[in-house]
């Protein structure tokens, strides 16, 4: 017959809790603690702690690790606790991360250690995390997306903590390949000008090109030049400190200037445009828009008119202009 464990409700030392034992941890210890704080400062600890015995007066925590820091940062000598007898690390690991799921929401990090956790420190097959775990953290079930949470739980600090604000983790994946002053780099600029999912994506890709665009040169692999030194040297650090413009203006301006320095040939690209569209010699009420940094591979042509002879004209110079060599050599620039 199983031996029946019990659990005994009573308050214990706060020394006597071991804070780094965080074997059954879901939050991360650099999360910010400040509502929770607020709460425990005028309500005191309402829900005890679940913590396990690991010698003569010593408690490890199961459930409640930031409650614990909370009561520990505001002074509390004694803690409330409910201590749980023997039992199955995993059972209460799993218990653990129920408790939590019933009363907030995980953030991605939170989910990438927990997984990473379960793999490495509970010696589940990445196969186990996929068939019970993924779901229950709703984690789209396929190996991509678990490789993609693992390797987020194992990006240098710095780079997590970024991911909590400015960061998208996508973006923090790829910056780990990057030098540690190059990565600090990104996350100012990221920072400072606001930038979106799109934007982030975007810029990174273009500093990554030109990164690796430095190491080359005709007899080989030459010397990188770091992403500060790039982006001073291109003027872009000038323009981001132009007050006169905005900075959604001072972005786009200087991702401007480094896409001119990654695609040196596109400033004769746009006066051959502009060369051809003059000599097509289009009325007023014909517009030609070439696609930004000629990447795309139409020209949106807009017109209006205000009458049917106007537009049967118009439609005569659009059949005009369609046989030119301008316009054939206008699209051999996209």
């Amino acid at each position: 017959m199983a031996q029946k464990l019990h659990h005994t409700l009573k308050s214990i030392q706060s020394a006597q809790i071991d804070p780094q034992d965080r074997l059954f941890a879901i939050s991360l210890p650099w999360f910010p603690l400040d509502p929770l704080l607020r709460s425990v400062r005028e309500n005191g600890i309402l829900s005890p702690l679940h913590v396990q015995p690991v010698a003569p007066g010593r408690f490890r925590i199961i459930i409640g690790f930031r409650r614990f820091e909370a009561a520990r940062e505001l002074g509390f000598q004694e803690i409330p606790c409910i201590v749980r007898e023997e039992e199955s690390k995993l059972t209460l690991l799993v218990q653990a991360l129920e408790d939590n799921l019933v009363t907030r929401p995980f953030h991605l990090l939170e989910k990438a250690h927990l997984l990473l956790k379960l793999r490495d420190e509970f010696g589940l097959s990445e196969q186990v995390l996929m068939d019970d775990f993924m779901s229950l953290l709703d984690i789209r079930v396929d190996r991509f997306h678990l490789q993609q949470y693992l390797s987020l739980a194992q990006l240098p600090e710095p780079l997590q903590r970024a991911v909590l604000d400015p960061l998208e983790p996508e973006v923090a994946l790829k910056l780990s390949r990057w030098q540690s002053e190059e990565q600090e780099f990104f996350q100012t600029l990221a920072s400072k000008f606001r930038l979106g999912r799109n934007k982030q994506k975007q810029l990174f890709a273009l500093l990554d090109e030109l990164r690796d665009s430095t190491a080359l040169t005709p007899s080989g692999p030459g010397t990188r030049v770091s992403v500060p030194i790039l982006w001073q040297q291109s003027g872009a650090a000038e323009i981001e400190e132009d007050e006169r413009l905005s900075l959604s203006d001072r972005f786009a301006k200087a991702f401007e200037v480094l896409y001119r320095e990654r695609f040196p040939r596109l400033s004769s690209h746009e006066q051959e445009y502009e060369r051809l569209k003059s000599a097509l010699k289009l009325p007023p009420r014909i517009q030609f828009h070439a696609p930004r940094y000629f990447e795309g591979e139409k020209i949106d042509v807009s017109f209006a008119f205000q009458s049917s002879d106007e537009l049967f004209e118009t439609a005569k110079k659009l059949e005009e202009i369609a046989q030119s060599d301008e316009v054939r050599k206008i699209l051999e620039l996209l």
